[in-house]
C-alpha cells in the first residue's frame, strides 16, 4: 500500500506539470485512485482470509490471487493511460 501511495504522489505532481488537458489530467488522478481503491479490496480479502483460519485452502489462496490481480489489472490499465497521454504528449 505504501508503494502505491509514493507512486500516487508521484504521478501525481507528474500530471500537474506536464501540460495535459484537464481531462487528461482527471482520468489519470483517477486511475490511481482507483488501483489504491483496488489494494484497499485485496488486503481487506487478504487480511479476512488470513483471519478466519490459518489452513492452507485452496478457496483461500484462490480469493488472495484474485485481489491481487485486480491490483495488477487496475494497475497495468493506468500504465495504458499513461503511456497513451505522453506518447500524445511527443507525436
Amino acid at each position: 500500500m505504501s508503494q502505491w501511495l509514493v507512486a500516487n504522489v508521484v504521478f501525481g505532481v507528474l500530471a500537474f506539470v506536464l501540460p495535459l488537458s484537464a481531462g487528461e489530467r482527471g482520468m489519470l488522478l483517477m486511475g490511481g485512485i482507483i488501483v489504491l481503491a483496488a489494494e484497499c479490496m485485496n488486503t481487506a480479502i487478504e487480511r479476512v482470509v488470513d483471519d478466519i483460519s490459518t489452513e492452507k485452502r485452496d478457496a483461500a489462496r484462490h480469493a488472495k490471487d484474485c485481489g491481487s490481480a485486480a491490483v495488477a489489472v487496475t494497475a497495468v490499465g493506468v500504465g495504458v493511460a499513461w503511456v497513451c497521454v505522453i506518447v500524445g504528449l511527443l507525436w
